[in-house]
């Protein structure tokens, strides 16, 4: 009688269980937001299915909606697969909606347990549906798999800063910085990083350019095995041409590739003046290529070159800077990092953004090249 009575729990309770098999599933790993005409939110989601006939194949379905939560509802409509956000791994704002603040969709996100907190956000210059709905041409399920892989290769390259939901969200909380996130763009129906949008707080302001963008990570963040191309004049290093290419006409613009980048810097706050800072910065790196026919077996010739490099990156850092001045922004922190070292005078996200056009930072850059050919 005992053992009767629990069998008859068991199967009880066994019926009570929601079965929930994969082939039913829609899982979500791409959402894309776009803002519409009539200021509504159109909400584009990539999601995989299973077929036990198959392998598992993809869907990208599109509804509208008045908040981000209502797109699920919106969408659901159009499939006949449960739909589920466990995987999402990618989240593009399309810039117009992004210029509203980000935050009120960030919210969402960071409360949905069943949403990764390390899931990539990028803003898209064109419509996201377009990009999401867009061509790859390599070996990815669908795009917004590769646009995931894109920008994860991108970030562990060094060619991008961390762009993870908690990545945004520790500079938007931190007084004193602002977040930033990689860029997109259709070139030839494909989907391609165009540089870093930057923000006020939570609300996208410009599109940075590539040369911008690595100026903008020297300053906010280290250098392990990065690379970068440099410009210098074209007679920069015209006393050190080899002998025998003297005589030869026009050697045209003297472009300089280096890879293997290591940095170190420190940025340091007046006391007491949160627009007045220097920044030190030591870099060395490897020549991949330089376009003149240099005798870098000379010291001389070497010494030289280090010095052009150190002459051109600080010009760019000043030019760089003054994009962020103009736009009113600090993707690096300088504010953040005054309030770490000084007690009084503070900044808060609301004078700071006031005392971002008389920001002034004094750059000190030093390079070293650590190899430079066949023969050292």
């Amino acid at each position: 009688m005992k053992w009767s009575s629990i069998l008859i729990i068991v199967f009880i309770l066994a019926g009570c269980i929601p079965k929930s098999y994969i082939e039913t599933l829609g899982i979500i790993t791409a959402v894309g937001y776009d803002l519409t005409e009539d200021q509504r939110i159109r909400g584009t989601l990539v999601m995989y299915q299973f077929d036990t006939a198959e392998a598992s194949t993809s869907q990208v379905v599109t509804g509208e909606a008045d908040t981000s939560k209502g797109i699920r509802f919106a969408t659901s409509r159009l499939t006949s697969h449960q739909l589920v956000s466990g995987q999402v791994r990618l989240e593009i704002f399309e810039k117009e909606l992004a210029k509203r603040g980000m935050m009120k969709y960030m919210d969402t996100l960071q409360r949905d347990a069943a949403i990764s907190d390390m899931g990539y956000l990028a803003t898209s210059e064109v419509p996201s549906e377009e990009l999401l709905k867009s061509g790859n041409d390599e070996d990815r399920p669908n795009t917004g798999n590769y646009i995931q892989e894109l920008i994860e290769k991108s970030i562990k390259e060094e060619a991008l800063p961390n762009a993870v939901l908690t990545s945004f969200l520790h500079d938007y909380y931190d007084v004193g910085k602002d977040p930033v996130l990689p860029s997109l763009t259709l070139e030839d129906d494909k989907a391609v990083i165009n540089g870093i949008s930057l923000f006020q707080d939570d609300r996208y302001v410009h599109t940075t350019s590539h040369e911008n963008t690595f100026y903008i990570m020297l300053m906010k963040q280290e250098f392990d095995h990065g690379q970068f191309q440099v410009q210098l004049a074209d007679d920069a290093l015209k006393k050190y041409h080899k002998k025998e290419s003297i005589d030869k006409p026009g050697e045209g613009a003297l472009h300089v590739s280096i890879h293997e980048l290591k940095t170190k810097h420190d940025i340091h706050p007046s006391k007491g003046d949160p627009t007045n800072q220097s920044f030190t910065i030591k870099m060395e790196g490897r020549l991949l290529e330089i376009t003149q026919d240099i005798d870098l077996k000379n010291k001389e010739a070497v010494e030289a070159l280090e010095k052009q490099i150190e002459k051109e990156v600080k010009q760019h850092l000043q030019e760089t800077l003054q994009t962020l001045i103009e736009h009113q922004v600090d993707p690096v922190g300088f504010g953040a990092k005054y309030n770490t070292q000084n007690r009084t005078n503070r900044v808060t996200k609301e004078n700071w953004r006031e005392q971002i056009p008389s920001l002034q930072v004094d750059f000190d850059v030093s390079f070293k090249l650590l190899r430079y050919g066949i023969s050292e």
